[in-house]
């Protein structure tokens, strides 16, 4: 069975399905030795990870507004003691305010800081004992999450936006933010005096993001202004952008393509779509086109959170060299064979249009399956939210899964 990464931000006390795993996603701390003549400690992978800034980083403003933390599992404070500690290399300790969470793939603490750290100096947060427990009540080890270095003064001024773009395709909004320093940015949406926002990453000095859009009036002008802040909390915003919001579309999504079919490829090939809207959505007379050629899709409803498969007018779901869709799956069926003469192996392009042309969903043709190896393997989204991208697609492929 498929399962979808959670999407949004993790909760304070629920954490969202681990994306990898925490001790395989350590990064050393530094080695550099500071005045205060130790070097940075190996963050305890039990105890947690820094992430923000990330463990071992150097020249951070000594005016740093925050810090965050992410754990494998969620985690809860301990009213009885404090849940961490920030030492300096010359042994100073500054003060800890626990904030709330922040969008993370897990469970995340954002640390406020109240006082201003020392220049040039090696800081090392750690859990302390008996100040974290996970839900299921076992204590979180103390001990080192991370460490960074400050720079030799403070951040008083405010980041500026050297490039700003955005983007609407397929009901998506697509980014690309260039900052003279780290930032995390937001953007800011307004069509006709509703307005929406959308996060656009975490701190970097360029970003290049792709969401879906929130819910605006569709069919109108909008603007986007790009809102970043810098890591000491100096913020600014870009120029506005106009943009034109699409129509309104069927929220249906192409997850799955298989193109090179065990069985045979004049037949058993597949495109696999997805209702992820709240309302039934009709079929019939949509467009599922592929470099060459198109075909109008017959008559046929979806029901919301439900699989189709856009199939050849021969496929044959028992013909036994493929898997075999899941018991119950729509299979829509086109006059011959998909799209000009079925889908290229080499990867090729899959659009599904209305009947005026416009996208609701396509796959970018980024992966080559023609290899004896990748017979009778599909590739997949990651998620029906992801907006098409290569980053949005498996890989490699994998054994196909139609209907699940």
């Amino acid at each position: 069975m498929r399962t979808y990464p959670c999407s949004i931000p993790c909760l304070f006390l629920l954490a969202c399905t681990p994306e990898t795993d925490l001790r395989q996603n350590q990064t050393e701390a530094a080695t550099e030795t500071t005045g205060g003549g130790l070097s940075s400690i190996e963050p305890d992978p039990l105890a947690g990870q820094l992430v923000e800034p990330p463990t071992g980083s150097i020249g951070i403003a000594t005016n740093l507004a925050s810090l965050v933390v992410r754990f494998t599992e969620a985690a809860q404070a301990v009213a009885s003691a404090p849940p961490f500690r920030l030492r300096s290399a010359a042994g100073d300790e500054l003060p800890l305010q626990l904030g709330g969470v922040v969008p993370c793939p897990q469970s995340c603490y954002q640390i406020a800081l109240v006082a201003e750290l020392g220049p040039s100096l090696l800081y090392t947060l750690e859990t302390v004992a008996g100040g974290l427990q996970f839900l299921d009540g076992k204590p979180v080890p103390a001990g080192s999450v991370g460490s960074f270095t400050t720079a030799d003064a403070a951040d008083r001024f405010a980041p500026r936006v050297e490039g700003f773009t955005a983007e609407v395709t397929e009901g998506c909004l697509s980014v690309h933010l260039a900052a003279d320093e780290p930032v995390r940015a937001e953007i800011a949406l307004d069509a006709g005096g509703q307005t929406a926002s959308i996060s656009a990453g975490d701190f970097a000095s360029t970003i290049d993001v792709a969401q879906r859009l929130p819910d605006l009036p569709a069919g109108t002008s909008a603007q986007a202004v790009a809102r970043v802040v810098d890591r000491a909390g100096n913020a600014a915003d870009s120029s506005p952008i106009p943009l034109n919001l699409p129509p309104s579309l069927p929220r249906i999504v192409i997850t799955e393509v298989l193109a090179n079919s065990a069985g045979a490829e004049t037949t058993q090939e597949f495109v696999e779509i997805y209702n992820a809207g709240s309302e039934v959505a009709a079929l019939g007379g949509l467009v599922i086109a592929d470099k060459t050629g198109s075909d109008t899709l017959p008559a046929a409803s979806l029901t919301p959170g439900a699989f189709a498969l856009v199939v050849a007018e021969k496929y044959d779901p028992a013909e036994g060299s493929d898997v075999p869709p899941r018991d119950g799956t729509l299979l829509v069926h086109v006059s011959g064979r998909i799209g000009s003469d079925g889908l290229s192996n080499a990867g090729e392009a899959v659009r599904l249009l209305t009947a005026a042309g416009d996208v609701i969903s396509q796959y970018g043709g980024f992966i080559d399956v023609s290899a004896s190896a990748w017979s009778g393997k599909s590739v997949k989204r990651s998620s029906p939210e992801a907006c098409d991208a290569a980053k949005a697609w498996s890989a490699t492929p994998s054994p196909a899964t139609p209907g699940w």
